[in-house]
Parts: C-alpha cells; structure tokens; sequence
C-alpha cells in the first residue's frame, strides 16, 4: 500500500509576512476549476483559515457544481491563518480586535493572562494594502463583489470592520460576534457608521446553545442586527438568523451553508 498526503485540488498555500508588524501569516487559497467570468470571480476572505478554509472549500465546490441549476456561482476563497497546525492561533486576539481594552473583564473574571489585544486596524491595513493587491494580481477577481466571514473573535473583526471601513467589503458575515470584547469602542463606531449612507449586506449569526454564554453573546447579535434594520439606506441590509441546536463550535458547519447563499445573493432559502 503507498500512501501520500492528501491536498485539495486547485488550492494552494503561501507565506506572507506584514510590512507594518512584521507578522507572518499562512494564506489559503481556492481558485474554482472553472473559466473566470468577464467581471472575474467573486471573493470570500475567511478569517482563521487554519480551522475553516477546507470547509468552506469543499462545500462551495459541491454547492456549484451545478451553478446553471442552483444559481450558486463559484467563488475564490482565501482563508487567512497562521504558522500552526492547531485550528486556531493566539495572534487572533490581537488581529481581531480594534481595542485594547476588554471589557467584560469588567464583570466577567477569568483566571488567566489573556494575550495582547487591539491591533485589529493594523490587521485590517495588513489585508487592504498588502494582501489584496497579492491576490487581485495574481487572480481575476470581482472587486465588487467581496466578502468577509469571521467566528467569534472574527465576527468581532468583521462587525468593526464593517462600522469603521465599510467599503473595504460588500458582504459582512459576522458568526458568533464576540461583541462582549470591545463592546464601547463598537458602539461608538457603530453610532458614526449609522450617521452615514453606506453600502453593505450583512450576516449576523448565533447558535440557540449559545443563549447561555456569559456574554449573552447571542442576544448582543440578536439586538444588533434589530438596531442596523433601522438604518434606512436602500444600498444596506441586515439579517440576524439563530441555528437550532447548536453550540459555539458546532455552529460552524450550518454557517457555510447559509454563508454560500448569502453571498450569492440567494433570499428565498435563507430563512
């Protein structure tokens, strides 16, 4: 019996080290097997790459197989991970959040040193001004049709993402925001970008399990999204969907589904 290592088709991995942190981060991308539209592929960035991006792969290469049926076209997806073979890495706290302040240390003791935070606009220029221009040059994308998707400490990315750099993105997927992390800094700059026209289609997702969370994690999501309904742009919308049953890690797997329709601008299946 031979045996070798198993790879997904038409992937590949690569190494990119940031200018301004001198951080080095592990790029996942997936190009679909199929000719690029004349306005190029659209393109979904998924933070922590190292725990999703095979997931999203194979489901988004299942999913449009038959695109000339199900209206679900192909997309690039670059996932965004680190030098590790663990699912996640450390650096996130910092990468992901915009504060350095943690707020619900405030009511919420732990028992161990939580690692550096607040260097998620350093992140955000990391992704803008370096990795972007990588991938636009190396690949035919659709600049106008980009997405976002983080989990946890990512939809907290994605949500800040979407309130301070709003054209960065059209599409926003915030799973599981941890909003509890720099809940005064997001509220602030949630109250600027409602002041303001922008144009944007949001996700905001939960498990029913995580109901319980300290930081009424989803009920922070759920409120949320009531409160984005309410900005009257005709170029924005906001949807909040709750998965049943399912907890802060399961949660997951139904979030690509839903995440691969959302994206595709597919309304009738989402509820």
């Amino acid at each position: 019996m031979i045996t070798e290592p198993y790879t997904l088709p038409h992937t590949e991995t690569w190494s990119i080290c940031s200018r301004e942190l001198k951080r080095l981060y592990k790029v996942f991308v997936s190009v679909p097997d199929s000719p690029a539209p004349d306005d190029g592929f659209p393109i979904m960035y998924v933070l922590d790459g190292n725990s999703v991006f095979a997931s999203f792969t194979e489901t988004m290469n299942l999913q449009t197989s038959r695109a000339d049926i199900t209206g679900k076209k192909p997309h690039i997806i670059v996932g965004i991970g680190y030098e590790t073979t663990s699912p996640f890495n450390d650096n996130r706290y910092y990468d992901f959040t915009f504060s350095p302040d943690i707020n619900f240390l405030s009511y919420h003791s732990i028992d161990r040193e939580l690692p550096q935070a607040g260097g998620g606009s350093y992140f955000l220029s990391f992704i803008e001004k370096e990795l972007k221009p990588q991938i636009e040059l190396k690949y035919h994308v659709n600049k106008k049709k980009q997405s976002i998707i983080g989990h946890s400490l990512g939809g907290l990315f994605v949500l800040s993402t979407l309130f301070t750099s709003s054209a960065s993105f059209q599409y926003y997927i915030a799973s599981s925001p941890s909003i509890h992390w720099n809940e005064v800094f997001l509220n602030k700059a949630k109250q600027q970008f409602m002041a303001s026209e922008r144009k944007a289609k949001v996700l905001i997702t939960s498990g029913e399990l995580e109901r319980d969370h300290f930081s009424q994690m989803n009920e922070k999501a759920k409120m949320l999204n009531v409160e984005l309904q309410k900005h009257t742009s005709p170029v924005f919308e906001s949807e909040f969907l709750e998965f049943p049953g399912e907890d802060h890690m399961t949660v997951l797997l139904p979030l690509i589904n839903k995440t691969i329709l959302f994206v595709n601008d597919i309304k009738q299946q989402m509820k």
